[in-house]
């Protein structure tokens, strides 16, 4: 039956250039490399290499078979690296949720890094909103969270990351865009507002921002509210940092005045408290607290 050590013999005479020299390379006799080529001939049915000339040089069946062993040998290689890492105690996959409004292009930053040092172990992120996202968290679908606070969350630890805020923005083309700037909540009571949709499924759902009285529309997240808000349909709070360049070009507009300035939002990283975490989540949890700018 073919062997690992078969191929790596084979590779090696190919690679050093002769049986004497792969010998060397891989700490054995210069019998056992020729019997292991000499084995693997006889598995295969085939002569790998041409031995007439002083160097032994591939036939034609054996370049084929040689880029065949080495993408055998590079797997292999890469299983042992993953056994390794899981052996050491990493985890087999680390999971957030992160909330809607929290700046996701910096988490992705970190999260790349860290996917770079620790490969074997698989990254989930899941994108929640409101309440939805500590709730993911507190029944175990992940191990992290990074969200507002609506009020304190028991059995967690948390830590500041940034915070954002809410900016209300109309479209040039909303109803009430000619008396712009002069709007005022009044106004806006008789007019649609776009809401996403918290995402709990076992808690209250929670809402912030919401004008009593006025009609809503509800939307799963916050690119469906932007395309409406942009349509003209009706008007929202949205995160500054989603809007920036269409607050630049104009083509959203912001609103300000008593119950329409913009709300500050801080953003928090949590976790389970007194739950034993993985080297690959405490690495994770360290660089998230450092690489993201509080401001």
């Amino acid at each position: 039956m073919m062997t690992l050590e078969q191929l790596r013999a084979l590779c090696a005479v190919v690679e050093q250039g002769g049986f004497h020299a792969a010998s060397v390379a891989l700490f054995r006799s210069q019998s056992a490399i020729s019997i292991a080529v000499k084995n693997l001939e006889q598995e295969l049915e085939i002569s790998l290499f041409d031995r007439s000339s002083y160097r032994p040089i591939l036939t034609p069946e054996g370049q084929v078979l040689y880029g065949k062993a080495k993408s055998i040998l590079s797997r292999s290689d890469e299983m042992s690296s993953i056994a390794k890492h899981f052996a050491k105690g990493a985890e087999t996959e680390v999971s957030i949720a992160l909330g809607a409004i929290a700046p996701v292009e910096e988490v992705l930053e970190v999260i790349k890094q860290i996917s770079e040092t620790a490969p074997a172990t698989r990254m989930s992120l899941q994108v929640e909103n409101m309440g939805g996202t500590i709730e993911r968290l507190l029944e175990k679908d992940v191990d992290f969270a990074i969200a507002e606070r609506f009020m304190p969350v028991p059995y967690t630890e948390e830590v500041r990351l940034t915070s954002t805020e809410m900016i209300a923005v109309i479209s040039p083309d909303f109803p009430l865009a000619t008396h712009y700037p002069a709007i005022t909540v009044s106004d806006l009571e008789q007019y649609v507002q776009v809401v996403v949709r918290d995402t709990s499924r076992n808690q209250p759902r929670r809402s912030a921002g919401i004008l009593e009285g006025a009609n809503q529309w509800l939307v799963n997240d916050f690119d469906m509210k932007k395309r409406m808000i942009q349509s003209g349909a009706g008007w929202g709070r949205m995160p500054k940092h989603r809007v920036a360049e269409e607050l630049l070009d104009g083509s959203l507009l912001p609103l300000c005045g008593k119950e329409l300035d913009p709300l500050k939002i801080d953003i928090y990283l949590f976790r389970r408290a007194n739950e034993p975490m993985g080297p690959v989540g405490e690495r994770l949890w360290q660089q998230l607290q450092s690489r993201i700018y509080i401001p």
